[in-house]
């Protein structure tokens, strides 16, 4: 029993010692495949860290223009008010001037019409006190429209900045 029980000795050696050759060759195999897939995930892994951080600089571009066409479009909607009040007033203003010039055209009919001087002189009265007023209507409707016009280029400015800063966040967008 000594030989079979030596050959049996010989035999789980030689098989421990076979297993432990391929599983050392099993490992070093590995250990390379294992060093590909860590510099692969290495490199994955600072992808994925640039990608963070350009998604993150891109959202803070957004909130910046997002908060800036809010206060453009306030800028916009003052200028559109001061612009709807001058309208108004300019409205009312051409409106007084033309009823000044129909007085003063009634006032000067009257004075061709005058009999005696009183009636020429309170004709005469009149037709200054109509002139007068059309004078400074009219004076009135030509800053009014001067007014109008100066806020007509600053809410077409402030609408061209507008479109500019929607632009600039519609590029931020497609990215």
């Amino acid at each position: 029993m000594s030989t079979s029980s030596s050959k049996l000795a010989i035999l789980v050696g030689s098989v421990v010692l076979a297993g432990a050759a391929w599983a050392g060759l099993r490992a070093q195999g590995l250990g390379q495949a294992n060093d590909n897939s860590m510099a692969a995930l290495t490199n994955e892994v600072r992808q994925l860290r640039l990608v963070v951080q350009e998604a993150g600089r891109s959202q803070t571009q957004m909130q910046a223009l997002s908060i800036s066409l809010t206060a453009q479009h306030s800028r916009l909607t003052q200028v559109n008010d001061r612009l709807d009040t001058v309208n108004g007033e300019l409205l009312g203003v051409s409106a007084k001037a033309e009823e000044a010039r129909r007085m003063m055209g009634e006032a000067q009919a009257e004075l061709s019409r005058a009999r005696d001087a009183t009636e020429r002189a309170h004709a005469t009265d009149m037709l200054e006190l109509f002139k007068r007023q059309a004078t400074q209507l009219g004076d009135q409707e030509t800053q009014l429209r001067q007014r109008q016009s100066e806020l007509t280029n600053q809410f077409r400015m402030e609408e061209q900045r507008w479109i500019e800063l929607a632009q600039r966040l519609e590029e931020i967008i497609k990215r």
